[in-house]
């Protein structure tokens, strides 16, 4: 089979890159919530994600190193013959680990990069473990709701108001919200600007709250996947000096009315299983959602990556 790898180039590949991502098993993650990831400006710079295609068209695989998250997104089609998954397997992996060699050599010293995988998925774990990376320590919890009976919407204070984003005019505000809710400056205007562009982009499903004077206090971003009957959030964050007022329930509450209304029958939304993040999923459980699986994080240093 000819298959050929190519830069992804942003928004301008995003429909033949998520044509591959959906259809992915339901154990892969990051389906759902794939527009989100793949906006981002580790991958709008053109250098850290690749796909490739046969000769009929069609993405069959796709890799994309995600420094926001510092962990590797990887793809590769279902049903593929077995020799071919097995070429790209190789040719994936080894464009990886030389990737993250440059970027050893760029920054003038070695760090870990890591692969992420659900306690279901047996097929990315063999992937993990056949190319170098091992067991490291914290992850992810990935809950779940089902969309049948859902809470009242909560009332707000005095004041305060959710509504959809403003779009392109509120993107600064918006990074600038994200910002200080994750305490990292990953969220720039840029990326949030192109990420009302692309694909399953829902405007309704992009909520914030504001205070009194305007400012936005907490933000949620739902992502719909349709044909799966599958939504998702990502990301939720309330800024510091606005929390324990119920906005985060305020606005959780208000995208699964969200979900429901477009036919979603499923939300999932995933946190780290780290101490400091203890709120996030007191503030899931409160709402309805509950555990379903365990996201494991591996490590290897590039040299290690077969």
């Amino acid at each position: 089979m000819d298959i050929t790898r190519h830069p992804f180039r942003g928004l301008q590949d995003m429909p033949l890159v998520l044509d591959l991502i959906r259809a992915a098993p339901p154990a892969c993650r990051h389906v759902i919530d794939s527009p989100w990831r793949l906006t981002s400006p580790s991958i709008a710079a053109g250098r850290d994600s690749v796909y490739w295609q046969d000769a009929d068209g069609r993405a069959v695989a796709l890799a994309a190193w995600q420094q926001a998250w510092a962990a590797l997104d990887f793809y590769i089609r279902p049903g593929l013959p077995a020799a071919t998954a097995t070429d790209i397997e190789q040719e994936l992996f080894g464009w990886a680990g030389q990737r993250f060699r440059q970027q050893d050599a760029e920054r003038g010293h070695p760090v870990p990069y890591a692969v992420e995988f659900r306690d279901d998925d047996e097929d990315r774990r063999r992937l993990a473990t056949a190319h170098g990376f091992t067991r490291h320590g914290e992850g992810y919890v990935y809950f779940e709701h089902e969309l049948g009976e859902l809470p009242p919407r909560p009332a707000l204070p005095d004041g305060f108001t959710t509504r959809p984003l403003a779009g392109a005019v509120e993107a600064a505000a918006y990074a600038a919200a994200d910002r200080a809710a994750f305490a990292n400056d990953a969220m720039t205007a840029r990326w949030r600007e192109r990420t009302l562009c692309a694909p399953l982009y829902d405007p309704g499903l992009d909520l914030v709250v504001t205070a009194p004077d305007g400012t936005i206090a907490g933000f949620c971003v739902g992502w719909h996947h349709p044909a799966r009957g599958v939504a998702q959030i990502e990301p939720l964050g309330v800024r510091p000096d606005f929390r324990r007022r119920g906005l985060a329930r305020a606005l959780l509450v208000e995208m699964l009315h969200g979900f429901r209304t477009r036919g979603a029958s499923v939300a999932a939304v995933e946190t780290e299983t780290n101490l400091g993040r203890e709120p996030a999923r007191a503030a899931y459980a409160a709402v309805g959602f509950t555990q379903a699986h365990l996201i494991s994080r591996w490590e290897a240093w590039a040299a290690e990556i077969a």
